[in-house]
C-alpha cells in the first residue's frame, strides 16, 4: 500500500492593533509582568461587556482581499462554548457560520475563510500547579484556514512561510512566533493511492478522519509534529489499524506526538451568535478602500525590483521577504550606491544593518580609497603567492576550481584585505 498525506493547516495571527479585540487594554504585552493589561472585560468578569475593535477587522479585511478571498458583508460574531482553565468566561468570542472573509488562494492552496475571535489567556504549568497570565486574553486573532490541499511536509512549511511574510507585508502583523504572534495548527490524515489502468496514482477522496495537532511555535517543530504523524499514520494503516478522530500535541524534546483529547466537532462547541454584539454590516465602500490601500504582493513586487534595479530574481526574493532589509536597500540606492553591491551586502552581510545606511556608505567610500587596484603591484603579490602554493596551483590545473578561491584568499590576506577582488581574480587566471 502507498499512502498521500492530506493536510489542512489552521494558521492564528496576533493582529497588530493598539487595543484589544473587545476592551481598551494595550495589546502591546511583550515583556510586560504578569496580569497587568487587564480589565473586566478581558478577565470575563459578569457583567463586563464586550465593544468591538474597528481596527482588527480592517486589519483581517486586508488579509482576506490580499488572499483574493471575498469579504461579507453581513456577518456577525458567535460564543464557541467550552471549559478550559485560560477561558474564565466559558466561552470564546469567534465566528463560525458567518465568517468575515471566504475563500482565497496562496500558491497551490486553497483557502476556506479568514475569521476573527480573541485570544485567550495563557497558562504557565508548573511543578506546583497551573498559572495563568490573562496579559494575551482578549487580544484579536485571524484565524486563516486553508483547503486539505497539502501533500507534504515541505508544502506544509512554505504555505506557512508565504502567510508569515504576507500578514508582515501588509503590515497586518509582526507575525513573531517565538513571541506568540503566528501559531501553527495542522489538520493531518494519509488516504491510500490508488493505481489506475494508465499505472496514475490518483486518490479523489479525503479520508473518514483527521488528527489535529495544535499549538505547534515553530517551523522546525512543524516539520517534526508532521513527520512523525505521517510515519505513526502510516504504519498504523498497513498494520490494519483504524484511526480515528483526534487532538494530539507534540513533544519538541521527543520529536513525537501525543493524545491529547477526541476531536471536537461544531457541535460539540454549541455555537450560537453573541447577544452583547450587534451584527457587522460592512459597505462596499469599505472594502474598496482597504483594496486600494493594499500594498504590492511579493510576485508582483519582486517583478517591480528586478525592472527597476536589473537584480537576480533570487536576490529580489531575500529582500521582499524581509520589509528591514528591502527598506535599507533602498536607502542604499537613494544615498547614491550601485544597486547590486547594495542589493549583495543587504543579502550576503546581514550585519550591514547594524549601520546606519549613511555611515556604511561612507565605510565603503574610505575602503575603495585604500583599495590596491594597480595592476603591477597586484601581479607581484600574486605571483608570490603562486610561489609559495604550487598544490593550489596544481589541483586548479586539474579542473578543481575551488582552489582558485583559496589563492585568492591568500592574496587578500597579503594584502590586508584591500586588494580589489575581480582584479585579482582576473590576473591569476591569467597567469594559471
Amino acid at each position: 500500500m502507498e499512502f498521500e498525506p492530506v493536510i489542512g493547516m489552521e494558521i492564528h495571527i496576533q493582529l497588530k492593533t493598539a487595543r484589544k479585540m473587545f476592551c481598551g487594554c494595550e495589546a502591546d504585552i511583550w515583556g510586560a509582568e504578569p496580569n497587568t493589561h487587564v480589565c473586566p472585560v478581558c478577565l470575563g468578569l459578569p457583567g463586563a461587556l464586550p465593544v468591538l475593535n474597528k481596527k482588527a477587522v480592517e486589519l483581517a479585511m486586508k488579509v482576506g482581499l490580499a488572499l483574493g478571498g471575498k469579504v461579507n458583508k453581513e456577518t456577525y460574531f458567535e460564543r464557541k462554548n467550552y471549559f478550559y482553565p485560560d477561558l474564565p468566561k466559558g466561552y470564546q468570542i469567534s465566528q463560525y457560520r458567518a465568517p468575515l472573509c471566504v475563500g482565497g488562494r496562496l500558491g497551490d492552496v486553497g483557502v476556506t475563510r479568514a475569521h476573527l475571535e480573541e485570544d485567550t489567556a495563557k497558562s504557565i504549568h508548573t511543578s506546583e500547579g497551573t498559572l495563568l497570565n490573562f496579559n494575551k486574553s482578549g487580544i484579536p486573532l485571524l484565524e486563516i484556514v486553508s483547503e486539505p490541499e497539502i501533500h507534504s511536509v515541505e508544502a506544509a512549511r512554505t504555505y506557512c512561510k508565504a502567510i508569515q511574510e504576507l500578514v508582515r507585508r501588509l503590515g497586518v502583523s509582526d507575525a513573531e512566533m517565538e513571541k506568540g504572534q503566528m501559531r501553527l495548527e495542522a489538520n493531518v490524515s494519509l488516504h491510500e493511492l490508488k493505481i489506475t489502468s494508465q499505472n496514475l496514482k490518483t486518490a479523489k477522496t479525503l479520508p473518514n478522519y483527521r488528527v489535529e495537532i495544535k499549538n505547534i511555535n515553530s517551523f522546525r517543530f512543524l516539520e517534526g509534529a508532521l513527520r512523525y504523524e505521517i510515519e505513526r499514520q502510516t504504519k498504523a494503516l498497513e498494520k490494519g489499524e483504524k484511526l480515528v478522530q483526534e487532538t494530539r500535541g507534540y513533544d519538541a524534546k521527543a520529536k513525537r506526538t501525543f493524545v491529547q483529547r477526541s476531536k471536537e466537532e461544531a457541535q460539540d462547541y454549541r455555537y450560537f451568535p453573541e447577544p452583547d454584539l450587534p451584527p457587522l454590516e460592512i459597505s462596499e465602500e469599505a472594502i474598496s478602500k482597504v483594496r486600494e490601500r493594499l500594498p504590492k504582493l511579493k510576485k508582483d513586487l519582486i517583478d517591480q525590483l528586478v525592472k527597476t534595479y536589473n537584480l537576480d530574481k533570487k536576490d529580489v526574493g531575500v529582500l521582499v521577504g524581509d520589509e528591514t532589509r528591502l527598506q535599507y536597500f533602498k536607502t542604499l540606492v537613494t544615498e547614491g550606491l550601485d544597486s547590486e553591491t547594495a542589493a549583495n551586502l543587504v543579502v550576503n552581510r546581514p550585519e550591514v544593518l547594524l549601520k546606519k545606511p549613511q555611515e556604511l556608505i561612507q565605510v565603503l567610500k574610505k575602503e575603495k580609497s585604500e583599495e590596491i587596484s594597480n595592476e603591477a603591484t597586484l601581479q607581484e603579490v600574486v605571483k608570490a603567492v603562486i610561489s609559495a602554493h604550487p598544490q593550489p596551483v596544481a589541483d586548479y590545473k586539474a579542473g578543481k576550481s575551488a582552489a582558485l578561491q583559496f589563492l585568492l584568499g591568500q592574496v587578500m590576506r597579503e594584502t590586508k584585505g584591500k586588494a580589489n577582488p575581480q582584479a585579482v581574480e582576473k590576473i591569476l587566471k591569467s597567469l594559471l
